[in-house]
Parts: structure tokens; C-alpha cells; sequence
């Protein structure tokens, strides 16, 4: 398989309409080409989601979307909970007449992909759910306490002096270290606004991330996958206090949505699409190609 860097980068940006706020997205390929939608995590943006969007942009159309108050979406008087992430999906599918789109969504974007199906069942192709967690299973260590993360996150500096500035500090910081270059180098242009001053600005203000932290435990995870239908791979990441096969949260999965897989990479943090993109991009491209039926 060639690189991802061989498969030319002519995106898009587009702006629309749904659910009561103004949705961007960052757009690859024929629009004639089947719909394959990408969801971000919480905190980051569609930026990211450039070098495995490129080259599945050589058979599908590709749509990969900021979330609500994330990116170039727009900020939500109504607030932020996995729920509203859930409708904003179903209704950005509704809206652009989106026929049995596949999806990859990380973490949170699965969560959303998750309810979205509820709310439009049958309509969904093959999904692909990159370390979302799918239970409701008390925290393993202290790295994965929601409400830990969720402090810690107000805290984030919000204004740096500049992109450098803010690419120098995050780059050796533990949630970023292992990221290959092009994704990080696209999480701090994409995911900054710059100031009039040329001051670097996060697109995420650090309480919508932490706000969207502190719901995810609230979340009933469970109602949400009876009955739900389809193809859902679930890629799973190696870390201390990951999900793994045979948790019982991943075996209620499996149990609960008839067609479902699990796969352990074998590799990588939470942020696994972003550290190993082409492995990623290979397992997507084999559920896909396969109709949702393998691995």
C-alpha cells in the first residue's frame, strides 16, 4: 500500500446547517464516491484525521467534521453532552442526504456515531470505533478518571504567543510525544485560531473539553448499544488501564450488537490513530472492503 503522503491532499472546507448550529467539516474525493464520514475526539478537531482521510479519499468521498465547539463549529448555547453530539450527527446525515455512510470515529466520535445510530437505525454502513470506550466500567488508573482529566484540563493555557510556541511545548508533553508529525503539526494549525497580536488561540476552550469529560460517566452506554445494528469494529490501543478484549465491557459489547468485532492493536495510546495512522488506516480499509464481515 503506498504512503499516505504519495495520495494528493486537494481538500475542502465547507460549512452547513444542522441541528440548530453551524457545522464545519473538512471534505476529500469524488462526491460521486460512497460517504464516509471521520469524528474527532474530544479536544481535538478534523484536522488531525488529514494523512488516513487523503488516502481514503482515493474510494470514498470523505467527510471529517469538527464537533460542537470544536474546530470551526460553531459554539453551543444549548451546552455539551454526548447526547447533543449524538443528534448533531444524525441530523448532519439527514441534512446532506448522506446514503449508508461508513464512519471511523476516535473515542468520543464513536460515542456520537453510537447514539447517531440509535436515532437513524439501519442507516448507517460499516463503523469503525477507535478506542471508544464502550462500557461504564470504573477507571483502572488514575490516567483514565474522567473527573482527574477533567480538572486537569481547566487548566490548560487557552492563548500561547504563537503556534511555535505552543508546538514546542506540547510536543514532549505525555499525550503527544508518540504522535507521527503530520498529525500533530495538523492538531496545532487547525486546532489555533491566530490573534490580531499573532497570538496562537485554542479553537477547544479548555471547559468545553472538560465539560465533555465530566458528562462521559453520566452516559448510559449500555441503553445505547441494545439493538443497535450494523458492522462495528472496535480497534482497541495498548496502555496501562486500556480497554481490552476480554473486559467485561468489551465482552457486553460484543454481546449486546450482533455484529460486532474487536481488535487489539497491540500498540498505542488512546490516541492511537494519531501515533500509528497507517495502521489504522490498513484495519478501516480491510472492515470496509470486507462489508464489515472480517478483519
Amino acid at each position: 500500500m503506498p504512503s499516505t503522503n504519495d495520495c494528493p491532499d486537494d481538500w475542502s472546507s465547507r460549512f452547513f446547517h444542522a441541528n440548530g448550529i453551524r457545522h464545519h467539516c473538512l471534505e476529500w474525493g469524488d462526491p460521486r464516491n460512497p460517504p464516509l464520514l471521520m469524528l474527532h475526539a474530544t479536544g481535538l478537531c478534523a484536522w488531525p484525521w488529514k494523512p488516513v482521510a487523503r488516502r481514503l479519499a482515493q474510494r470514498y468521498r470523505v467527510l471529517a467534521f469538527d464537533q460542537r465547539g470544536h474546530g470551526d463549529t460553531e459554539k453551543s448555547d444549548k451546552g455539551y453532552r454526548f447526547e447533543y453530539a449524538g443528534e448533531d450527527l444524525a441530523a448532519i446525515i439527514e441534512t446532506m442526504e448522506l446514503d449508508r455512510p461508513r464512519v471511523v470515529g476516535h473515542s468520543s466520535g464513536g460515542l456520537a456515531t453510537i447514539i447517531a445510530a440509535n436515532i437513524l437505525p439501519d442507516v448507517f454502513g460499516p463503523v469503525v470505533l477507535v478506542e471508544t470506550r464502550v462500557s461504564n466500567d470504573a477507571p483502572t488508573t488514575d490516567s483514565q478518571d474522567l473527573n482527574r482529566r477533567a480538572e486537569r484540563t481547566r487548566m490548560k493555557r487557552p492563548v500561547w504567543e504563537s503556534r511555535e510556541a505552543m508546538f514546542e511545548a506540547y510536543r514532549t508533553r505525555a499525550a503527544f510525544k508518540d504522535w507521527a508529525d503530520e498529525p500533530f503539526q495538523e492538531f496545532i494549525t487547525g486546532g489555533t485560531n491566530m490573534l490580531p497580536d499573532g497570538r496562537a488561540e485554542l479553537k477547544c476552550h479548555p471547559e468545553t473539553e472538560a465539560t465533555f469529560y465530566g458528562m462521559r460517566d453520566d452516559l448510559p452506554v449500555e441503553n445505547y448499544l441494545r439493538g443497535l445494528t450494523g458492522q462495528w469494529l472496535l480497534l482497541l490501543a495498548d496502555y496501562p488501564g486500556c480497554q481490552r478484549p476480554d473486559d467485561a465491557g468489551v465482552r457486553q459489547f460484543q454481546e449486546l450488537v450482533a455484529g460486532s468485532r474487536v481488535k487489539a492493536m497491540g500498540k498505542g495510546s488512546h490516541f492511537l490513530p494519531m501515533e500509528y495512522p497507517e495502521a489504522v488506516l490498513e484495519a478501516a480499509l480491510s472492515w470496509f472492503d470486507a462489508g464489515g464481515a472480517e478483519t
